[in-house]
């Protein structure tokens, strides 16, 4: 999933989240509930990443092993 659609998936989420903290008395259950979306946005954004980024080092690693005959084709 590309970045963009991730965004665009998690804009009412984020939306309600910030309208929730946002307008809600301060400690209610409603900003804690907010704080607590965010932070399983937050979780979400990092898994993406580190799934990313696990991704680019499994090719690099590859590449490294690879004979120079075989990345030729």
């Amino acid at each position: 999933m590309s970045i963009d659609k991730r965004c665009q998936e998690q804009l009412p989420v984020a939306d309600r989240m910030f309208m929730d903290f946002k307008y809600s008395t301060p400690g209610s259950q409603d900003q804690v509930h907010a704080l607590k979306t965010l932070n399983v946005l937050i979780g979400m954004w990092a898994d993406y990443f580190l799934h990313a980024e696990i991704q680019r080092m499994d090719f690099a690693l590859a590449l490294k092993r690879a004979k120079p005959d075989q990345m030729l084709g």
